[in-house]
């Protein structure tokens, strides 16, 4: 009977051991190096963002080889960024730890035995004993330990959610800002190019002694300048063309898939400051974030103050001793709470759950503080912008009527280069006023949490271009 009772025991410990988990290696060979620096497969990144799903960002239809507009860019940013797969790898730690919640501790199972080897054993048995325990105080927490790895899993999701939106929109202002420097890089060159011939001419004239050498000067000054102007341009576009791959996973080198001609969004008619602080806290992801996060805290509060109640455990024991008597019975054991109640655990828990309450409170303020800062300075960019685009109309009327007066002989060269060279200059002052205004829509979006309608951007973006 002893043996049987030892088999089952034996058989029960295997079938345990063969629902444990298995170890699988991830090595950091050149294998993996390999498969972290290749390029995406555009052919999946399609698929992928037809069907993408996010609080904030919708499907778009991608034509890689018509160019990607900085909506569709802002998708694929999060489909491909490097560094979103480690922020998502956060998620699947808190939802292993809602796993982990929902288990129950594993009873204690135990078995004796007891052979007589001297003395008067004529008579005598093996003696046995089987027991198992349990302990009941988990029981009283576990709905809880539940609820708050629940919520802690709920926060975590929201919080890759608020940044996969950072990704998507640092991902569209690096697309405006390589925009804006394409359309301010030919206007830099034809202005490089207008300096040179001013400053051509200059020098002929001084040697000439039609000029003296101090006007020689300035115009060398004006095309050294103007060059300087260029070549940081040059250099900025290069700049934010690798900022743009490094977002969409590309190598430096390979060429930026975004589409010629897309246009800077206007934002003609922005929200009001009311409507976009409305409900500011049931938009922002990183606000629900921290909600779920919140929760999950005051869960843990109360099972800290649920903790502090006595610790009990039962045991149940069957057995037979040396003189073939069978015994049964149970076990009680409770822990008295004389000096630790848990004190320490619940004032930690209580001043954690307070510290959280307090930072929310001060992230909500300052997000209603961000979107009020941001819609003033926005309003006083489209202020600038109105007056910058005035005096350009007026600088391209005065430099076509030199070009005009220059050929009929009215006007010397210098005097009609000096007035193309003022309009270039405006329109490079008014495209930077463009980008700025540019920027700042979008962290306006950042900031109230919401992607605006295209007619707020100044109209749609063009075919083939799904707002995401």
């Amino acid at each position: 009977m002893t043996g049987h009772r030892f088999k089952a025991l034996l058989i029960l410990l295997l079938l345990s051991a063969a629902a444990c988990a298995t170890y699988h290696p991830l090595p950091l060979d050149q294998k993996a190096e390999a498969q972290a620096l290749a390029p995406p497969d555009m052919g999946r990144v399609t698929l992928e963002a037809a069907q993408i799903h996010h609080p904030l960002l919708k499907p778009v239809h991608l034509d890689v080889a018509k160019g990607l507009t900085p909506d569709e860019l802002a998708v694929v940013a999060v489909l491909t960024n490097p560094q979103l797969r480690a922020v998502r790898d956060q998620r699947g730690l808190a939802h292993a730890q809602v796993i982990q919640a929902g288990l129950l501790p594993n009873p204690v199972a135990s078995y004796g035995q007891d052979k007589p080897t001297g003395g008067n054993d004529q008579g005598t048995v093996t003696a046995y004993s089987t027991g198992i325990g349990f302990d009941l105080t988990s029981l009283l927490t576990y709905s809880l330990r539940k609820e708050a790895a629940k919520r802690e899993a709920q926060a975590a999701d929201l919080d890759v959610a608020w940044q996969e939106w950072q990704v998507a929109q640092a991902a569209r202002m690096a697309a405006y800002h390589l925009l804006a420097l394409r359309e301010q890089l030919p206007l830099a060159r034809k202005g490089m190019e207008e300096a040179r011939r001013s400053f051509d001419a200059m020098r002929t004239a001084a040697r000439a002694g039609a000029v003296s050498q101090a006007d020689e000067a300035s115009a060398r000054a004006a095309f050294e300048q103007a060059r300087q102007t260029f070549l940081l341009l040059r250099e900025a576009h290069t700049r934010a063309r690798q900022d743009l791959n490094q977002m969409l996973g590309l190598p430096p080198g390979e060429a930026t898939p975004l589409r010629e001609g897309s246009p800077l969004p206007a934002w003609r008619d922005p929200p009001s400051e009311p409507a976009l602080v409305s409900g500011l806290s049931s938009r922002r992801l990183d606000l629900l974030a921290f909600q779920k996060g919140y929760e999950s805290q005051d869960a843990r509060l109360r099972i800290a103050i649920r903790s502090q109640f006595p610790n009990i455990g039962i045991d149940l024991s069957h057995a037979r001793d040396t003189g073939n008597v069978v015994t049964t019975g149970y076990g009680v054991a409770i822990s008295l709470p004389l000096f630790d109640r848990n004190q320490g655990r619940i004032a930690y828990e209580r001043a954690t759950r307070r510290q959280m309450y307090d930072e929310y409170q001060s992230r909500l303020f300052d997000a209603r503080a961000q979107v009020a800062q941001i819609i003033s300075r926005l309003d006083s960019v489209q202020r600038q912008l109105a007056t910058a685009e005035e005096t350009l109309s007026s600088l391209r009327t005065t430099a076509e009527g030199y070009e005009k007066a220059k050929a009929s002989g009215a006007v010397d060269l210098v005097s009609a280069q000096n007035a193309q060279q003022a309009y270039l200059s405006q329109a490079m002052a008014v495209a930077s006023l463009k980008a700025e205004r540019a920027d700042l829509g979008v962290a306006l979006e950042v900031a109230s949490g919401e992607y605006l309608p295209a007619d707020a951007m100044g109209g749609a973006s063009p075919k083939g271009g799904d707002r995401p």
